[in-house]
């Protein structure tokens, strides 16, 4: 009996035991889900340099639509598109006959007036002499007073035949001006040292006067590139602030420009300004029509948090969520986000630099819910 007693007593206190264990187990199993292990990083605090970012196309600084003063028949283009022409270089003209013609005519009709003036300026030479005859003979008694207001009157008369004689001149060699500038305008030659671009019309065509014929790019201007960028971003631009270009012909060098032009009023149509930049081509071959992507460095400044991408629980917008670690908890907050940068978002709202953020496991947290900090930080 005092065995079976013993055997009694020790299963007993075994069974207690294993209780006990038993009683301490759920404790800890709760403790180890409740207390995530998470990764956290401190947010840092940058300065923020605002950057445009916007595309456009490539052209010179100084492109013109040359054309020809009068109408005609193309006689003649001497270049060809992509051509690169010297200053005062002939490059087109028109069949001359008709504008040779109208040179004559405007010639002959400049002769005449000016005969015209000789033969006024001989009558008058009569008409003086009759009137200083008429005038003594009068003085005499020889002659009536109505025969020297007669005289007079022709004096008078041939006076203003002289004028309208040398108006007539002057009219005259008018003409002859403009129908030598129409025929100096006949012909088109190069404004200035360039390229050209495009040729609207071919030989033989029939153009009015004023049209198109030859688009011309000057290369004693620079090269520009105009863009378009909303009224968010141009408060932040100013003239002379830098910029990076980047064509696809020349995908792996960056060109430097610098902004020349800001528009002070927007497109109507599309709600945009437009900026132009002038391009340094640094020895390299740049042609019109390129499409470039540029980055405007404005000198416009903002201190703003930066954190991780993966530190974001959610978004709407330019608004999210993130976990910042406090006392131990996983505290959710929200922020503005000013834009993603990379890996790395930038914040100007809901944090400060003492902050912690969590960057692992955001996905699986709830609000306040108690973390560790996880070794392999």
């Amino acid at each position: 009996m005092k065995t079976l007693k013993n055997i009694i007593s020790a299963a007993l206190l075994l069974g207690l035991v294993a209780c006990g264990d038993a009683d301490k187990q759920p404790e800890n199993t709760t403790s180890i889900v409740n207390d995530r292990r998470v990764e956290t990083v401190q947010v840092e605090q940058v300065e923020h340099q605002q950057i445009i970012f916007a595309t456009g196309k490539l052209s010179s600084k100084e492109e013109a639509k040359l054309s020809f003063k009068t109408g005609g028949i193309v006689k003649a283009i001497y270049v060809r598109e992509g051509q690169t022409v010297s200053k005062g270089q002939l490059l087109a003209k028109l069949a001359m006959d008709e504008i040779n013609a109208q040179v004559q005519q405007a010639d002959i009709g400049q002769d005449q007036s000016a005969i015209n003036v000789e033969s006024a300026k001989l009558a008058l030479q009569l008409a003086e002499r009759d009137y200083q005859n008429a005038k003594g003979l009068y003085q005499d008694s020889v002659a009536t007073l109505e025969q020297l207001e007669n005289a007079e009157i022709q004096l008078k008369n041939t006076r203003n035949q002289l004028e309208a004689a040398k108006k007539g001149l002057a009219f005259s060699k008018q003409n002859v001006e403009v129908a030598n500038f129409n025929l100096k305008y006949s012909t088109i030659v190069a404004p200035s040292t360039g390229t050209i671009f495009k040729k609207l019309v071919e030989v033989n065509e029939l153009v009015g006067p004023g049209t198109p014929v030859i688009v011309f790019g000057s290369k004693d201007k620079a090269q520009i590139i105009r863009v378009n960028i909303t009224d968010k971003d141009i408060i932040h631009l100013n003239l002379e602030d830098k910029a990076e270009i980047l064509f696809d012909a020349y995908p792996q060098h960056k060109f430097q420009g610098i902004v020349k032009e800001v528009a002070s009023t927007a497109d109507p149509y599309t709600g945009t300004y437009e900026v132009e930049i002038e391009v340094l081509s640094e020895g390299k071959k740049l042609l019109s029509g390129f499409i470039g992507r540029v980055n405007i460095f404005t000198q416009s400044r903002e201190s703003l948090m930066r954190i991780p991408v993966n530190a974001l629980y959610s978004a709407h917008g330019q608004l999210g969520e993130v976990f910042v670690l406090s006392n131990g908890k996983a505290n959710k907050t929200s922020v503005s986000i000013k834009k993603i940068e990379g890996d790395y978002l930038l914040v100007n709202k809901g944090l400060k630099p003492s902050d912690e953020v969590i960057i692992s496991g955001v996905g699986y947290l709830d609000a306040n819910q108690s973390v560790s900090i996880s070794q392999n930080k």
